[in-house]
């Protein structure tokens, strides 16, 4: 009884284990980038210097490895219109969206 217990439960770990993977190269790396909050917070986060980090994650061979997100954390908006869009800080990012 107790090796039947054992066979069944290693069998449910082997079925497990092969069936819990289904998408062939899912992730093969993590998602990987610059997010502006880690660096500048509200400070000195503008477009130039945006346009600056994705630039240098081009020049600098980053993007070739992987490196493909720009995430402007924070401090890119100013208020909401009425139907709840956010409204782009001009001042900031004059290129608009």
């Amino acid at each position: 009884m107790k090796k039947q217990i054992s066979t069944v439960f290693f069998l449910f770990i082997i079925v497990t284990c092969v069936f819990a993977q289904k998408t062939q190269n899912l992730a093969l790396t993590p998602p990987m980038g610059w997010n502006s909050w880690n660096k500048f917070g509200c400070d000195s986060i503008n477009e130039k210097v945006v346009r600056g980090v994705a630039d240098a994650m081009v020049s600098t061979g980053m993007s070739k490895l992987g490196y493909e997100y720009i995430v402007i954390d924070d401090c890119w908006q100013i208020a909401r219109q009425p139907d709840g869009t956010i409204v782009a800080d001009s001042t900031r990012f004059p290129s608009g969206k």
